[in-house]
């Protein structure tokens, strides 16, 4: 065909695919290349329709054969950009838009989409310098600045997100998307109020948006309005009856409102949806581990299949295989000279409940003994999360990297023995565990129950639990000589300024959040009500709008025969306002546990306050964290076997009121001198045990005979 033929029909084809006439493009395109099969405007723009009718491996090899024929200007390399990203191969993608940067500096299209691929990639830092530099080529761009704003958000920047987005707003106020994310990231500061507002203006501005739906679910959700969120999240499935999030949210807030049989329905809908992330699975997982509604062999049996769920079999026999010592991964070389390589895995690296007790040892470890490295999962920029980055020796951020990426990372890093505070709670990432990342894998303080994997080796417990617990986890217990957990408390806060009530009222009470104060626990708390008609209960959780929850609670103790002028509820106090917090104790009598899931940080709160706490030991691990705390401080007599001791020893304290008001004066002190406060101590023996658990590690790597036990050394 002679050139000129060529370019009219070139011509004739770019004239259709700029109408939208693709297919139509697509059949001049290929006659062309019956002619030409090197025709390399002919291969491009054959690859771009090939993307747009839904074939995008077809327009990978076209682009690709067009680049080989000199295709290489800037707008090709952005069409073959944006369809490598498209495909999920972001990582080429990024290749091809920094060459096309390199060609035209000032090229917002690859800006922008160099950057969407980095952010992609896990790397927000050098996305965000990409959405910068598309705003400043185009400085009225809402798309940029909405980019810049989501990148920011992910890197715990917040009030710079929020610049972002109203930002953005100014130059296209009729942006369901930007007014979305801004409500999104106005609830990440708490600002719940406008958050809302513009959640519902998202919706106004698009009625049909799901994502909208369940972003003002999720505020609803924080303020306590559960019922609304149920609504809300019902209505974004009615938009996508095929999102896991919504799924997974309504599940939550249905566990939330003590419906767990209509949770684990939702749970098991989003888990059918088999999206590549496990959430919903552990969400599911979680809610087992606090309502104890499966046997532990039931609850054992499901948490095995979150891995199987996540992991094909082949990649399960290569972490399987990445476990033996004589799989060459990791090295079997003796320790002599060197200190212990420990990793913890953590998305609490930061104001988070769980960072108190990583911080009761993290500050007494013997670097000289262990060089730490801490593996963030969330970011988090607080004073306390700058602290843990001073404390480790080496400090790799692994936030939005895939798991199995993140296992290879870790690798890489060379650690022995590799903790997760985690577990099956918020940003889970037990999947780098499930992948083998380093010898030997713990999982510790954060989360109560099983992981279910294969390839997690311990769970660090103490001796306060008993051997019946053993058979409740798929990993070995291994059971320090020490507590396992301490308390650091602020030393800073005044002892308590606990007066009698005036007239005569004894308030009994706790300061757990609603959604572990169940029926199992009213019933409870019923009976103990009911035997001492003097007492009454003052309840408190530090969240806002909690009318609809306490309504809940007054219904179920009314059913009780429990009149509601016994039951009274503090007003929230934010999480930012520990102190007034702290001082509310000042109020209560007598703290009672709840179950069957006990209280972790709160019983330690109280505690610290100076009010005695009474607990019923449970069955499983969850259910034996107050008794454990109760037994180190030395009280085993708060700790009761029965409903009816429970009532006994809440009616003994009740009556000792000389004896309470020396409590409030020496309770405090009793800790500090306890096992509960001994940070020092609880890192010599997570020292030792971390070395005893890679020594026997090592020594089944030089004695093939010898299995790698899982049985700590105390049981």
């Amino acid at each position: 065909m002679k050139l000129s033929a060529q370019n009219e029909l070139l011509a004739q084809a770019f004239a259709k695919h700029q109408a939208g006439q693709v297919r139509e493009a697509q059949a001049i395109y290929a006659e062309i290349l019956r002619n030409d099969s090197a025709h390399s405007e002919a291969l491009h723009f054959a690859g771009l329709a090939a993307h747009q009718t839904g074939n995008n491996e077809e327009a990978i090899t076209l682009m690709g054969r067009a680049r080989e024929m000199g295709a290489t200007s800037v707008h090709h390399y952005e069409n073959f950009g944006q369809v490598l990203a498209a495909s999920g191969l972001h990582d080429q993608a990024a290749m091809i838009y920094t060459a096309a940067l390199k060609l035209q500096p000032r090229s917002y299209d690859a800006a922008n989409g160099l950057g969407r691929a980095l952010e992609q990639l896990g790397r927000f830092e050098q996305a965000l310098v990409c959405f910068q530099l598309a705003t400043a080529i185009r400085p009225a761009s809402a798309s940029s600045l909405n980019n810049c704003g989501v990148v920011l958000s992910r890197l715990g920047r917040i009030d710079e997100a929020i610049d972002c987005y109203r930002q953005a707003l100014v130059h296209n106020p009729s942006s369901a998307e930007v007014t979305n994310n801004l409500g999104e990231v106005l609830r990440k500061k708490g600002e719940l109020r406008e958050a809302i507002l513009r959640c519902k203006e998202a919706i106004a501005l698009r009625p049909d948006f799901p994502s909208a739906h369940i972003n003002l679910a999720n505020v609803y959700q924080d303020q306590g309005l559960l019922q609304q969120a149920v609504d809300a999240y019902r209505n974004a499935l009615e938009l996508n009856p095929q999102s896991t999030l919504a799924h997974t949210n309504l599940a939550g807030t249905l566990a939330e409102q003590d419906k767990p049989e209509e949770a684990n329905e939702n749970y098991l809908k989003a888990i059918a949806l088999r999206t590549g992330r496990n959430d919903a699975y552990s969400n599911m997982l979680y809610m087992y581990s606090t309502f104890h509604f499966l046997s532990p062999q039931e609850e054992i049996e499901a948490a095995r299949g979150w891995e199987r769920a996540l992991l094909s079999d082949g990649e399960r026999a290569l972490a399987r295989s990445r476990a033996s010592v004589r799989g060459g991964v990791f090295s079997t070389d003796p320790r002599q000279g060197r200190s212990l390589r420990v990793g913890i895995v953590s998305a609490e690296l930061g104001r988070h409940a769980v960072a108190v007790f990583l911080q009761s040892f993290l500050d007494h470890l013997n670097h000289r003994r262990i060089h730490l490295t801490l593996f963030p999962t969330v970011m988090r920029n607080d004073v306390l999360a700058e602290h843990f980055r001073s404390q480790a020796d080496a400090y790799v951020p692994l936030i939005e990297v895939p798991d199995s990426l993140a296992a290879d990372r870790i690798r890489q890093e060379g650690i022995d023995v590799l903790i997760d505070t985690t577990g099956h709670t918020s940003h889970c990432h037990l999947g780098i565990f499930a992948h083998r990342a380093a010898p030997v894998q713990c999982s510790y303080i954060g989360y109560w129950s099983t992981t279910g994997l294969t390839e997690m080796d311990w769970y660090i417990t103490d001796e306060n639990y008993a051997d019946e617990c053993d058979g409740h986890f798929t990993e070995g217990l291994w059971k320090l000589p020490h507590v396992a957990h301490c308390y650091k408390g602020d030393e800073s806060l005044p002892e308590s300024a606990w007066a009698p009530d005036p007239d005569g009222t004894i308030w009994l009470g706790s300061f757990n959040r609603y959604n572990k104060i169940r029926n199992e626990t009213l019933s409870l708390w019923a009976k103990v009500l009911r035997a001492i008609p003097k007492v009454k209960l003052l309840l408190e959780d530090r969240a806002e709008f909690q009318e609809e929850t306490h309504e809940r609670i007054r219904k179920a103790f009314q059913e009780m025969g429990i009149a509601s002028d016994r039951i009274a509820f503090l007003p929230c106090v934010l999480n930012t306002d520990f102190p007034t917090h702290m001082r509310l104790y000042d109020r209560l009598d007598i703290a009672l546990d709840t179950l069957p899931t006990n209280s972790g940080t709160t019983a330690f709160d109280a505690l610290w306050m100076g009010v005695p706490l009474v607990a019923l030991e449970g069955s499983r691990v969850s259910g034996r964290m107050a008794a454990s705390i109760l037994k180190a401080l030395g009280k085993p007599e708060w700790v009761a076997q029965t409903e009816e001791e429970y009532v006994a020893i809440v009616s003994e304290l009740v009556n000792d009121t000389e004896g309470r008001a020396k409590l409030r004066k020496s309770l405090r002190a009793s800790m500090l001198a306890s096992e509960l406060c001994d940070g020092e101590g609880l890192a010599r023996a997570l020292e030792e045990a971390f070395e005893a658990m890679h020594d026997r590690w090592l020594a089944s790597a030089q004695n093939p005979i010898l299995p790698f036990s899982l049985t700590s050394p105390g049981s």
